[in-house]
């Protein structure tokens, strides 16, 4: 398919070393790097963006970093000159450095560390050079304190919240100056694609994902799209997995991700985004949609003839599904798991996670043993604390607040510190 001007593709999110409940992906992961070169070479696509969070933890595994090198080698001589990769909040900097140089190599570009002491200049270049420019990037990986205090030139303010803002604001402000500036020194009225991994505000994490692992905690990154001015005449964003556009623009778009992370995420969706550029024009937008290697799927019910019931029509509509049971009904009929183990036998189904969705009270989620604490995420946890506590908030509103604040600072600190 040939064009003119510039043609890129827009993805992130790949969370590579993801596993459900300790089943792994890897074929699933095999299954989409073989459908994503497809799709590259196919519509002839210029340039690779990757916008964050390209390993699920700081410290992938050897088989999730044989992925990601093997993919981004088996590029090399094909019509994809250029790759760019920034670090998303789940990844390790230094995991993503290590091989920086020898990835130059194959005209792969990492931007894992923004260079506050050369003023981020690291983050803005042109593609496919500077010799023969087309477009400008300016590739902002997952800003962390130290890049948002640089980019504020010490700045103080009052709230974390406020800090993040005009620090994430301060940064693209910076970018966007030295992107007009290279524009001018090229002598060409290039579009300027900016990449970034945040929580752009509007936007939806997904269909049904409050209280997943990967659902972001209240507000603290929730940053104005008028950072993004109309200079950036394309935003590949990364970190919310549901695609989507942001503000009913355009040109600012997540991709999502390529897999969902669990059951929650699970959607009909899942694309990449094929974006052409040229002088001059409004950016082209073409989402290209994936085909889900598995299905995840939910079967839910009262009882257990119910669930037994739906099972059956499971395995003819979606053959060799990953299924999650919930119990709604009222009681228990003891391990799900167990009750249920001839059934999925019968099946080319495979049953990954049982669980009761009754509460018991405030301060349980569920009435069988087929869940237990790992299940939670930190912000689950600490809600379910919260309301068992309620009644000593009585004596001082604020409090509660409060102290949600600061759990919300501290597990972001956590987080953090858990992928530097």
């Amino acid at each position: 398919m040939s064009h003119t001007g510039y043609r890129i593709l827009h993805t992130s999110d790949w969370h590579l070393g993801n596993t459900l409940h300790d089943h792994s992906r890897i074929e699933e992961y095999r299954s989409f790097f073989a459908e994503l070169k497809k799709i590259i070479v196919s519509n002839e696509v210029d340039a690779l963006l990757v916008s964050g969070d390209i390993f699920d933890t700081g410290a992938p595994s050897n088989a999730a970093l044989e992925l990601y090198y093997s993919f981004l080698t088996s590029l090399n001589g094909s019509c994809c000159k250029n790759v760019v990769v920034t670090a998303g909040n789940h990844d390790s900097p230094a995991t993503l450095n290590t091989s920086r140089a020898l990835l130059e190599l194959l005209n792969v570009r990492v931007v894992a560390t923004p260079d506050a002491q050369n003023q981020f200049r690291n983050e803005v270049f042109a593609l496919p050079s500077e010799d023969a420019p087309q477009v400008i990037v300016c590739a902002a990986p997952y800003l962390r304190d130290a890049a948002l205090q640089a980019s504020l030139d010490n700045e103080k303010f009052e709230t974390d919240e406020q800090f993040v803002r005009a620090g994430t604001k301060a940064h693209f402000a910076k970018l966007q100056k030295l992107a007009v500036e290279l524009r001018e020194k090229l002598g060409k009225n290039l579009p300027i694609v900016a990449m970034a991994h945040l929580y752009a505000a509007g936007a939806s994490p997904s269909e049904n994902a409050d209280d997943t692992e990967y659902s972001i905690v209240g507000n603290l990154e929730n940053i104005g799209s008028e950072i993004f001015p109309p200079v950036f005449d394309y935003v590949a964003l990364g970190h919310i997995h549901r695609p989507q556009k942001v503000a009913g623009e355009e040109r600012i778009r997540y991709s999502g991700s390529p897999l969902p992370m669990g059951f929650d995420e699970a959607r009909s969706r899942s694309e990449v985004l094929i974006v052409d550029l040229e002088q001059g024009k409004a950016p082209v937008v073409r989402p290209m949609g994936l085909n889900l290697p598995r299905k995840l799927v939910t079967i839910s019910g009262t009882d257990l003839s119910e669930i037994r019931g739906k099972i059956a029509v499971q395995d003819k509509e979606t053959p060799g599904a990953w299924v999650r049971v919930r119990f709604t009904g009222a009681g228990s009929v003891g391990s799900l798991r167990q009750n249920l183990a001839d059934d999925f036998e019968r099946t080319s189904l495979e049953l990954v996670q049982a669980e009761y969705a009754a509460r018991v009270d405030n301060s349980q989620a569920a009435l069988g043993e087929e869940r237990d604490l790992s299940e939670f995420s930190p912000t689950e946890v600490f809600e379910r604390r919260l309301e068992s506590a309620e009644s000593k908030f009585d004596q001082d509103p604020d409090l509660k607040t409060r102290v949600e604040l600061a759990f919300q600072e501290i597990l972001k600190s956590v987080q953090e510190g858990m992928v530097d």
